[in-house]
């Protein structure tokens, strides 16, 4: 956890799995969110986990 502080793919990673769990979280309470929220923040974190541990890293160059 300290590394997400520094690393801003792992600062992502980590926000984007709270963000949800709590939608999940939100849906088990009775809280009635619309299934729009959950399909965009579960498309969003494809889209940004497959940019991230997807890029090569141009270091060895």
């Amino acid at each position: 956890m300290k590394k997400a502080l520094t690393d801003l793919k792992s600062f992502v990673t980590v926000a984007m799995v709270i963000i949800l769990a709590g939608i999940v979280l939100a849906n088990i309470f009775g809280c009635s969110l619309s299934d729009n929220i959950l399909i965009l923040v579960t498309n969003l974190m494809t889209a940004v986990f497959t940019y991230y541990f997807t890029k090569k890293d141009n270091d060895g160059e």
